[in-house]
């Protein structure tokens, strides 16, 4: 009876061991993935520059790999619009400061769209007289979300206006919708 004891410890003594082992593989494996999934992580932020004549919004990279835009989406006092050249007339338009002609570039973010890391896209730049007046009443009106993904799938969107840092929306549905620059 004594050996069939010893035999029972031994038993349960390498099943512990076994177990924790596979706990140990387990967790080195989750690891090892966060570590990759870390290298190759986009971080994307808006950067707007502005002087007393033009007003630069682009979208930066900051990240260490490639962010794939997989989504953007424009919208004025909470309605979405399909393109920046019909919402600038629409801000334009109740803003109190006096109205003149103003220049514009627009870009285009959407799906499909890679930012290397390091690089910037440029969402719009205007030239106007006294475009810092202008833009004052305008500017927060105006939201614009981005959902963009590493190499590895994961997916999270960056907003203007907001100071947190990009939000995970992984496995979440988002618009696979443009911001078109006419």
């Amino acid at each position: 009876m004594k050996a069939w004891k010893l035999d029972l410890w031994i038993a349960l003594a390498a099943l512990i061991v076994g177990g924790l082992t596979a706990s140990a593989a387990l967790y080195q494996s989750k690891v090892f993935s966060d570590q990759l999934s870390a290298t190759v992580w986009p971080y994307l932020s808006f950067t707007a520059t502005t002087t007393p004549s033009s007003y630069e919004l682009t979208l930066e990279n900051d990240g260490a790999g490639p962010a794939i835009i997989v989504g953007a989406q424009l919208m004025i006092d909470g309605k979405a619009q399909p393109s920046l050249v019909r919402a600038l007339p629409m801000l334009a338009s109740k803003s109190r400061a006096r109205h003149s002609a103003f220049a514009y570039i627009a870009g285009s973010v959407g799906p499909g769209q890679v930012i290397r890391p390091g690089a910037a896209a440029t969402v719009v730049k205007i030239s106007a007289p006294n475009i810092r007046a202008r833009l004052a009443a305008a500017y927060a009106r105006v939201r614009i979300d981005v959902y963009y993904c590493s190499l590895l799938n994961r997916c999270w969107v960056v907003r203007l206006h907001s100071t947190d840092r990009p939000q995970d929306v992984t496995g979440q549905s988002y618009p696979h919708s443009t911001i078109q620059p006419d």
